[in-house]
């Protein structure tokens, strides 16, 4: 043998021993990963190796036992004899099993390997999974390799069954290392491999799912039996969840639909989650559409514009059916053709538009000069005709420019909620002062003024190029700057016109400064934050009606609102550093 011991050792994955059990438990070890049918050449090293350790080992032996070392070479061929008669190939069966009495590879012969492992095995199921299987390892029997493979054949086609746990199929992988072995699996039982692999892969497949968290509650739903109806599908939310999973179900994890769901259950809710239905989110949309229809007819029978015919309680019962008739007609039957067309049309024509330049600066952002332009003729005391129709003109470009571009972020939901409390600030503008100008012109100017306070704040800030750590300090100079417009501006120290435009400036120079969050907050604060509003609510209305100009409450109140919200702001930012150092 050309080998050397270092070799010999290192191929059976032992340290040097002079147990032949031991080496022949190496051998049978090594032998599952080394099959003759599979790789001849590391079978054959393999063999190398077992029959030069099993020398090394008898040598070792008898030279311990002789005291003489004469008589060593005798005894050394007598040993190696031995061997040979020992290590003779076994006899093989007609359908390719290793003959009952014959020896295995490893050395032992067994009367009936079947029988041996049928009785291991049937010692593991009466013990109820409690033996460990390195204690049958350990047996002395299970160093014969016939009663090895008849042993992993019936735990194979164990495995391949339902009645098996699947933290029970996962010990058997590990200790037999299926994973490592699939050819020769589909050797020994390829009906029993396929099916046990399978059943592995949707037990995979399901813990994944499940350590996601992203489809806790579909997940639930398809593996639980169906109820008899599918009011929980009434989620907009969970509906659509739900018909991404069972498309991932179907397309990447089809074994977990084989193993673990019940495919009448699995059917069942596809065929519900796709059916046409009314969602919660409708009737909330069609509540809040009904409100603002109704507002919308309010303000126009205040403006004198409209006048109902009828109460205004049958005016907001009939403008809340006429937003549920429609919210309803496109629930149950939406115009798909038609928004596929326009879809289509969309993407033909404006497609590149929409996908990268409506989200570059210039038209997040390109309106704000506009409108900041355009609002200062709004102060203007009596305007002539010329202004009030450029007025209108120039705001409502700046609005349709304002709503494409807080498309990037805001959903259609939320221009519902904006528009009733654009139409509450165009009205409630008619009493300060504004009523030179159409109520067109207020509306338009509203509901940009709305989408600036929304979409304002840090990424109007990045906008600007300003670096970060300046703005802790401008906001603190905003605040004290706006603390002395504040009260300047009440007074008479100014001219009306002067007094209020300083005012409205001064609210704009804050659009990059504050942002809509107050989280991190002690909750000591909250209950002195209540009274102190609850206090400067009574004593503002007389500050707000001692005005010198009307049209000054508007951005004296916005100020206000701007400096709480910075305050928060400093706040929130000072906690924060405070955590960090």
């Amino acid at each position: 043998m050309n080998s050397t011991a270092p070799d010999t050792w290192h191929i059976l994955n032992i340290a040097r021993t002079g147990d032949e059990r031991e080496i022949k438990r190496a051998y049978a070890r090594q032998l599952k990963l080394n099959r003759p049918e599979d790789d001849p050449a590391a079978f054959q090293r393999l063999r190398d190796a077992y029959e030069e350790a099993l020398r090394m080992a008898a040598h070792d032996q008898h030279a311990a036992s002789t005291p003489s070392a004469v008589a060593a070479p005798a005894a050394d061929a007598a040993s190696m004899i031995a061997l040979r008669k020992k290590d003779a190939v076994p006899a093989v069966n007609m359908d390719g099993r290793r003959s009952a009495t014959a020896p295995d590879d490893s050395g032992f012969a067994v009367p009936d390997p079947l029988k041996e492992a049928a009785s291991l095995w049937q010692e593991w199921l009466n013990a109820a999974g409690g033996l460990h299987l390195k204690t049958l390892e350990a047996r002395p029997v299970m160093a014969n390799f016939s009663v090895r493979e008849e042993f992993e054949r019936m735990a194979l086609r164990h495995c391949a069954t339902a009645a098996c746990h699947d933290q029970t199929r996962v010990k058997f992988m590990a200790h037999f290392q299926w994973g490592e072995r699939v050819a020769q699996l589909h050797a020994i039982d390829a009906q029993a491999a396929r099916e046990m692999l399978a059943r592995h892969h949707a037990t995979c497949s399901l813990h994944h799912l499940e350590d996601s968290g992203r489809f806790n509650t579909a997940l639930a739903l398809l593996m639980a039996p169906p109820p008899a109806s599918s009011r929980l599908l009434a989620n907009a939310g969970l509906t659509h969840q739900l018909l991404e999973l069972i498309h991932l179900i179907r397309w990447q994890h089809p074994d977990l639909l084989a193993y673990k769901i019940n495919a009448e259950a699995y059917t069942w809710w596809e065929r519900q989650a796709r059916a046409k239905k009314y969602f919660t989110r409708t009737a909330k949309m069609s509540a809040l559409g009904g409100l603002a229809l109704y507002a919308s007819c309010l303000f126009m029978h205040q403006l004198g514009e409209f006048q109902f015919a009828f109460p205004h309680l049958n005016a907001f019962l009939l403008a809340q059916a006429i937003s549920f008739a429609l919210f309803g007609a496109y629930a149950f039957h939406r115009p798909s053709a038609l928004l596929d067309h326009m879809e289509r049309f969309k993407e033909a024509r404006f497609g590149n538009w929409l996908r990268h330049e409506r989200h570059q600066k210039k038209w997040q952002f390109g309106w704000l000069a506009l409108y900041a332009a355009a609002s200062l003729l709004l102060f203007v005391p009596h305007p002539a005709p010329f202004v009030v129709y450029t007025e209108t003109l120039a705001f409502a470009a700046c609005a349709l420019l304002a709503l494409l571009s807080a498309s990037v972020q805001l959903k259609p939901e939320a221009y519902v909620l904006l528009l009733p409390l654009s139409l509450l600030l165009a009205y409630g503008m008619q009493e300060l002062g504004f009523e030179d100008f159409h109520f067109a012109a207020r509306l338009a100017f509203s509901l940009c003024l709305v989408l600036m306070l929304v979409r304002s704040g840090p990424q109007l800030y990045a906008a600007t190029a300003l670096p970060e750590p300046w703005r802790a300090s401008l906001r603190t100079v905003w605040l004290l700057g706006g603390t002395a417009v504040f009260f300047i501006t009440a007074t008479t120290i100014l001219p009306s016109s002067v007094a209020v435009i300083a005012a409205w400036l001064w609210c704009l120079a804050a659009m990059p400064l504050y942002e809509f969050k107050m989280a991190g907050l002690s909750r000591h604060l909250i209950w002195p934050a209540l009274i102190l509003g609850k206090f400067a609510l009574f004593s503002g209305v007389s500050f707000f009606k001692e005005l010198p100009d009307a049209r000054m409450v508007l951005p004296e109140a916005l100020l206000l609102f701007i400096a709480i919200l910075i305050l928060g702001n400093l706040y929130h930012a000072a906690q924060q550093k405070n955590i960090y150092t």
